[in-house]
């Protein structure tokens, strides 16, 4: 999906009063500015309130990934609308994103029928979904050596980008269309009359509109507990490592997923190589007080599992840097994309996937605020009411 924006009117224009605005945004992560920027092209005076920066949350704790393959329709969907705006985004935004398209591979031997179902489900979406053999994953990717694997999952679409940079980018637009930010500013409270929600109230003081939107991230639950909900969002703590050069990871390869041991690995050019996984420890935790630093026991295992798997890398080959993020998300692995209450849209618990769909969520936003629905795509699973019943996984592809 290209979003319609590119010239918007100067911020004159679009006019927002000292404590009034049209939409009032909660969370400046990469969704809440794709909401904010697709508000904006549809006409609205926007105020975004933002506990920190734009960007400092988990947008930027990533591995900048942009995903075709998934295990639901849903997620494929968003992907596929989105991916317009990722391709022309240096026209668009004026700002280049340095996107640079692996593709992604999915291995297995223990999972073979769930890569058969993701293989049916991308290919009748239209999304080119090669299944190869052992045979072929070793011809077409020498590099690889002697796999192990029984089959592979490859759809060339889909690769990496700088999220740094992304952000800047909606930032950029944003604030040349009107919007008005509220840096280090926290939600305290939602402002409700007869059952609809007016506003925000906040350390900076009430702020009031037709509609709040709920992109908080990790924050998510606590913004719909204060407007009466609960909602089952979960974080899950994600680690991430870059080698260093030595590791001569070949550029050709695609982003490679072992989805049997929960590692994957990509090149980060120059023969550099980003590696991450659960590795089998999927556990929700608290957000306020998650580690932030890479723990040592995960890099060594998550190096010998990735040279075991991939057969590119040591187990010893050495560290540039690391990180440890939050997969904001829900438990069933799929977003929560809804108008959830009169005057308050929820958009949020994408589990990782949030930077890759945020172009289409953002349009969804939008239409969502002005019709109460959306016909850019069935967003009819995502709505929280299914919660309501037991819940199994949906989509747990994510890495």
């Amino acid at each position: 999906m290209e979003s319609k924006v590119s010239n918007l009117p100067s911020p004159s224009v679009r006019k927002i009063s000292q404590n009034t605005s049209d939409a009032i945004v909660v969370g400046a992560g990469i969704i809440g500015l794709a909401a904010a920027y697709a508000l904006l092209d549809a006409g609205n005076s926007v105020r975004i309130v933002e506990q920190f920066s734009p960007g400092a949350g988990q947008s930027t704790r990533t591995g900048g990934g942009i995903r075709v393959a998934h295990g639901s329709e849903v997620n494929a969907q968003l992907t596929q609308l989105s991916l317009p705006t990722w391709l022309n985004f240096e026209k668009q935004f004026d700002i280049d994103p340095h996107y640079q398209e692996t593709g992604h591979l999915f291995l297995s031997s223990k999972n073979t029928k769930s890569l058969a179902t993701q293989a049916n489900l991308l290919n009748s979406l239209g999304a080119h979904c090669a299944v190869l053999s052992n045979e072929e994953l070793c011809m077409r990717w020498p590099s690889l050596g002697s796999t192990d694997f029984e089959v592979g999952n490859y759809c060339k679409t889909g690769g990496y980008l700088n999220h740094h940079r992304v952000v800047a980018g909606f930032v950029q637009k944003v604030q040349a269309g009107g919007a008005h930010f509220e840096f280090n500013t926290r939600v305290e409270g939602i402002l409700q009359d007869d059952g609809r929600v007016t506003g925000v109230r906040t350390s900076a003081g009430l702020f009031t509109g037709e509609t709040v939107v709920n992109a908080a991230g990790p924050n998510a639950g606590v913004i719909s507990l204060l407007a009466g909900l609960r909602i089952p969002f979960v974080s899950r703590r994600h680690e991430l490592l870059i080698l260093e050069q030595t590791a001569q990871v070949p550029e050709s390869v695609p982003w490679l997923i072992d989805i049997d041991h929960q590692v994957h690995m990509r090149p980060d050019g120059s023969g550099r190589a980003l590696v991450g996984g659960f590795l089998g420890q999927n556990d929700p935790t608290n957000p306020d007080r998650y580690d932030k630093s890479v723990s040592k026991n995960w890099s060594t295992a998550v190096r010998a599992q990735a040279a075991q798997s991939f057969h590119l890398t040591r187990p010893d080959s050495a560290v540039l840097r690391g990180w440890a993020g939050l997969y904001p998300g829900t438990v069933d692995y799929l977003p929560v994309l809804e108008r959830s209450i009169p005057g308050l849209v929820t958009a949020a618990g994408f589990s990782g996937t949030g930077l890759m769909h945020a172009p289409a969520v953002g349009q969804i936003v939008a239409d969502l605020v002005r019709d109460g629905n959306t016909s850019a795509v069935d967003i009819s699973p995502l709505a929280s009411t299914r919660f309501d019943g037991e819940q199994k996984p949906s989509d747990s592809t994510g890495f």
